[in-house]
């Protein structure tokens, strides 16, 4: 039998089984075709880049265009479908995007009442800008300036009757009205003093300003009205429309949403609070509260300390820093700033503690006293803390002479700080 060549279909040994099924393979000419075309790509493609990285440059560079790759790759195409034709694969990169931005970047610094006015910013990206959006947001900025020269002048008079103050330093001429601001809670009134009707006696803010009007002979000059701005009344915004505000007391307190608005619009407006903390020191009741309050009224904005050389250090004496107030304490003035200019000064050594005790014309304590025959009542000049030497230190003539100098060159700064900028407005502006 085993020198007959029999139908392998009849035969079972393992020889037979290999020639069944290369003839079963070799008949199927669809996998067959399939297998070579597998074949022919590995060798064809095996050691080809289909697709290349390509690398975007910088998005955050000073100068050049921007370019972006186009949308990404999906995955590798499937194999191509059995087919006796020759297939030709052509693999296009994609087309370089190319972005250029052109739009200025600006900041609604100010929040404004509509219509809101943009000021450029400087940025370490350097944007171009056309010179048409150039032109357009100068004038915005000058109109936004020129609303607060008008704001600012309504409430001061400078050499000659002109609106707004006029002169620096020494040279300062400026009429005004000084009011103290009366607020819900707390004791706003905690340096008020007394009156007789005509003068008054321990009033922080009337000391003040009496002894500016006698330094400057008469160039600076300050109504000081006898009743209290009530924050919560909207109406001093247009019908006294005042350069400063001053504000002080040492016991907590929360505004009323009517006094967050109106102080908030004040200051947009061009206004600025001088607040001084009466319980002097950080963390004080009247400290917290302070700032607790401010940021109700200006949310996106921080109290910052600012540097002894600082124009409100120079602007009418010579100080090489801060001086000590009342007790000693010597923390730094702090500030909030709108649009990069002072909005509120925020002194916390309680010098209008030591404002409280009057001086005389030769810079001497004023340890004179008035009878009052209306009230049937003695007032002293001296103050309620000269002679309280247990509680209340620094309580000296060189401490008090050094606070009232220290109070002048912060009412002629907020006087005079807007004047650098009206003085460069362009023609129309105001």
């Amino acid at each position: 039998m085993a020198d007959y060549d029999l139908d392998p279909i009849f035969d079972t040994s393992p020889r037979a089984r290999m020639v069944r099924l290369a003839r079963r393979v070799i008949n199927s000419r669809y996998l067959f075709i399939a297998l070579i075309i597998h074949v022919i790509a590995l060798a064809v493609f095996g050691g080809k880049v289909v697709f290349e990285a390509i690398n975007a440059k910088g998005l955050f560079e000073s100068e050049g265009e921007i370019f972006v790759a186009g949308p990404p790759g999906g995955p590798p195409p499937p194999p191509p479908p059995a087919s006796e034709q020759t297939i030709d694969i052509k693999v296009q990169k994609p087309t370089k995007i190319v972005t250029q931005i052109s739009t200025p970047k600006v900041s609604t610094e100010f929040n404004l009442p509509p219509p809101q006015l943009p000021v450029i910013m400087n940025d370490a990206l350097d944007i171009k800008v056309d010179e048409n959006a150039k032109e357009r947001l100068a004038k915005a900025e000058a109109a936004r300036w020129g609303q607060m020269k008008g704001f600012h002048e309504a409430g001061v008079t400078g050499a000659g009757g002109k609106g707004g103050a006029s002169g620096k330093g020494r040279q300062t001429v400026a009429k005004f009205t000084c009011y103290v601001v009366q607020y819900q809670g707390g004791d706003w009134d905690s340096n008020f003093g007394q009156t007789d009707g005509t003068r008054w006696y321990g009033n922080c803010i009337y000391n003040l300003m009496l002894q500016i009007g006698r330094w400057t002979q008469g160039r600076v000059k300050a109504n000081l009205v006898p009743q209290a701005l009530k924050l919560s009344d909207s109406e001093w915004l247009e019908k006294y429309k005042p350069p400063f505000v001053f504000m002080t007391g040492h016991k907590d307190f929360r505004l009323s949403e009517k006094e967050v608005e109106n102080l908030r619009q004040y200051l947009m407006l061009g206004g600025a609070l001088w607040v001084d903390n009466s319980l002097p020191g950080r963390r004080s009741r009247f400290d917290l509260a302070l700032r607790r309050e401010m940021k109700r009224v200006l949310p996106d904005r921080d109290f910052e300390p600012i540097a002894s050389t600082h124009p409100l250090f120079f602007s009418y004496f010579q100080f090489g820093g801060t001086p000590p107030g009342m007790n000693f304490y010597n923390e730094p003035v702090e500030v909030v700033k709108i649009g990069g200019e002072v909005a509120v000064i925020y002194t916390l050594n309680a010098y209008s503690d030591l404002w409280e005790t009057g001086l005389t014309e030769k810079d001497e304590v004023d340890m004179g006293r008035d009878w009052s025959a209306k009230n049937q009542n003695w007032y002293n000049r001296e103050g309620p803390h000269f002679r309280n030497t247990m509680f209340f230190r620094n309580n000296t003539k060189d401490g008090i002479v050094n606070a009232y100098k220290f109070g002048i060159n912060i009412t002629v700064y907020l006087l005079t700080r807007f004047q650098d900028k009206f003085m460069t407005l362009p023609k129309g502006a105001g």
